[in-house]
This record gives C-alpha cells, sequence and structure tokens, in this order.
C-alpha cells in the first residue's frame, strides 16, 4: 500500500502543469500563445523571465521531488522502487491527468530527476547541452545531444541498473518528443538563438530547456 501510495504521488506532483498556472495567474493560457507548449520556455518567451525562470525552477523540483518520495517512503535501499519513482514523475509531466494526458517535453523535470537519482550523470549532461548549445545556437540540438548522451554517463558513472534504465527510458521519451525539432534540423530550418521569434503549430512545440532561453 505504501509503494503505490508513492507512486501515485510522484506521478501526481509531475503531473502538475506550472507552466499553465503560471499564464492563468498572469490572465493568459500559454497552450494558445507561442509555441503552445507548457514547459519553461514557452512561458519564458510568453511571459518573460520573471515567470519563465520560476516554472523552470518548479519544473526542476518536480524531477528531484520523485526519487526524494521514493527514498523517504520506501527507504533509501529500494533502487527500484525509487527509479519508478523518478520515472513516474517524469511521466506525469509528460503525460498530465491535468491536461487530459497532454504535457511537456521532460527536459527540466528529467533533469531534476537525474540529478536526485546521479548528480554526476546530471552535471555531465548539462555540460554537453552548454557546449553542443554554443556550438550550433540551437536548444533542440543541444537537448538531443543530452538525451542521447545519457545511457553513455550512466554507463560511465556505473549508475545501478534500475537507475540506469529509469533515465534512459526518460531520455528516449524527450527524444521522441523533440522529433519535429529533429527534423527541423535536418531540414535547416530549425530556429537559433538570436533568430527573430516567430510562432510555430502547437504540434511543434518548443524544447523545454536548463537554461531559461528560447528555442522551437
Amino acid at each position: 500500500m505504501l509503494t503505490a501510495l508513492a507512486f501515485l504521488l510522484c506521478y501526481l506532483v509531475g503531473a502538475i502543469p506550472f507552466g499553465v498556472l503560471a499564464g492563468k495567474l498572469c490572465g493568459v493560457d500559454v497552450r494558445s500563445i507561442g509555441s503552445g507548449n507548457i514547459g519553461a520556455t514557452n512561458v519564458y518567451r510568453a511571459l518573460g523571465p520573471k515567470v519563465g525562470i520560476p516554472v523552470f525552477a518548479l519544473d526542476v523540483l518536480k524531477g528531484v521531488a520523485g526519487p526524494f518520495i521514493g527514498r523517504a517512503l520506501l527507504g533509501p535501499e529500494a533502487f527500484g522502487e525509487i527509479a519508478l519513482c523518478g520515472l513516474l514523475v517524469a511521466a506525469g509531466h509528460v503525460f498530465s491527468v491535468f491536461l487530459k494526458f497532454q504535457g511537456g517535453k521532460a527536459i527540466a523535470t528529467g533533469l531534476g530527476v537525474y540529478g536526485a537519482l546521479s548528480f554526476p550523470v546530471a552535471a555531465s549532461c548539462l555540460a554537453l547541452w552548454g557546449v553542443v548549445l554554443l556550438i550550433t545556437r540551437m536548444v533542440s540540438a543541444a537537448s538531443i545531444a543530452a538525451c542521447l548522451a545519457t545511457p553513455v554517463a550512466c554507463w560511465f558513472f556505473k549508475v545501478p541498473l534500475e537507475f540506469f534504465v529509469a533515465m534512459s527510458l526518460i531520455a528516449l521519451v524527450a527524444f521522441l518528443k523533440h522529433l519535429p525539432n529533429l527534423k527541423r534540423i535536418q531540414a535547416g530550418t530549425e530556429p537559433k538563438l538570436g533568430d527573430k521569434k516567430k510562432s510555430v503549430p502547437s504540434n511543434e512545440s518548443p524544447i523545454e530547456t536548463p537554461s531559461g532561453v528560447t528555442a522551437k
């Protein structure tokens, strides 16, 4: 019963749509402006850093909360359950019950999960994200690179198998959510930092990014 409670709590925490709630407080629905994405990037673009940065921080904290809840309720040695708590909080963000199972792309929330499960993995993926961003000026390319690097980082830092699986699955979901961005990169139409902002269809929403910068 306690395990089921922990799993349900993690999903519900992850499902809290902070981007939508922040928009509502400002009198707008972020799903109807900009790219239509609920994540920190679109909130930042639409409402500015005073709203976008707190939304990013809250989305990261959601990710941290999953493994924390697992450890607190089930014990620090319950690696499998803790890993599943991290996976469920990310799933809640991507498939929120409060938004008819729509949601964000799990970059910020995934970063929080990574940090709670293995700080070295989180730090290395974030460092790679920054390097690729500097080279390409594309947040999407940086995030895709970080997703692809996740299993390698997990192997390099010898994380427990349960954590390896959970973080790799989060990376896979995030990568799949970025397929529209990947197609635009291949076509040479993906916007870069500094480009003039313009809206894109909501089914091609921008990625969330751990820097609060803007990209589609």
